[in-house]
């Protein structure tokens, strides 16, 4: 009976060590999860044409309308690619969970039907350590099947996942020079239509053109920030991934832990400063 304790402890601790190792995947994997830039700028790709609308005319508004419609039919789809790799994250975050291959209700079940008998000295205490033990137990047993689900998910899901991501930054390049031409559009017909208006006769209207310029550019200058951190969120989520791979054999190593941690840590700070530069 007394060597129940020290043996609970030391499985104890080993357990703890092992999902202790697998939160800086949790942290990684959550943090990508969260990463919604690219999101957020499919969107105002898709929307493009009502910003750019009330600055063209003929041939180019009749242009800027036909791809509007291609852009539209193309948003779902340029949706999935996100949530896919949302999903694949928050899958991955969950896998390396604490209770993911938690037994401990099926074991409290079990132990409920285990009576105390002191007169042949099985009293309190020994109930609660064959219930803790038999804890300890389905926990140090589960966790070698939970290191090796999440390495195998990492090894089936890099290739693809690489792919997706590779896809979202050319996506990202391409949202990038659409805003650009829209900025062209825009900007462009006030440095065309404001040097030609009558200060005399337009001052109000001259006013608002001026005011209005002044909003655009701005607004243009700080997309092109949120089109930088998108790009290197998204980067740091790809290279984070290699290195878990890269690192599978020695996960629980200081350096690939302080490695795997960093990365965390990098998505998260961009993801709060894009909020930064949104607000």
């Amino acid at each position: 009976m007394k060597a129940s304790r020290p043996l609970a402890v030391l499985l104890a601790t080993l357990v703890l060590a092992g999902c202790a190792n697998l939160q800086e995947i949790r942290d990684y994997a959550d943090a990508s999860a969260e990463f919604s830039a690219y999101t957020e700028l499919t969107t105002r790709f898709r929307d493009t044409y009502q910003r750019e609308q009330p600055y063209l005319s003929g041939e180019a508004e009749r242009l800027a309308r036909d791809n509007d419609q291609k852009r539209q039919a193309a948003y779902a789809d340029l949706l999935v690619i996100h949530q896919r790799v949302t999903l694949y994250m928050q899958t991955l975050a969950r896998l390396a969970g604490d209770d993911a291959f938690d037994l401990s209700p099926q074991i409290d079940s079990l132990s409920a039907g285990i009576k105390a008998h002191p007169e042949l000295g099985i009293d309190a205490q020994q109930v609660d350590a064959a219930a803790n033990l038999s804890q300890v137990i389905s926990r140090w047993l589960t966790a070698s099947y939970q290191q090796r689900a999440v390495r195998s998910m990492i090894t089936e899901g890099d290739p693809h996942l690489q792919k997706m991501l590779v896809a979202m930054l050319t996506l990202i390049r391409y949202y990038r020079q659409t805003s650009e031409n829209e900025k062209n559009t825009v900007l462009g017909f006030f440095a065309v239509e404001i040097p030609f208006a009558d200060p005399s006769q337009d001052r109000l209207l001259l006013a608002l053109a001026r005011a209005q310029l002044q909003t655009r550019s701005a607004e243009y200058n700080e997309l092109q920030r949120q089109y930088d951190a998108a790009e290197q969120g998204i980067r740091s989520m790809a290279e984070g991934h290699r290195q878990l791979l890269a690192n599978l054999d020695r996960l629980s190593s200081a350096e690939a832990r302080a490695m795997i941690s960093k990365f965390a840590q990098d998505i998260k700070t961009i993801r709060e400063n894009l909020g930064t530069v949104r607000s």
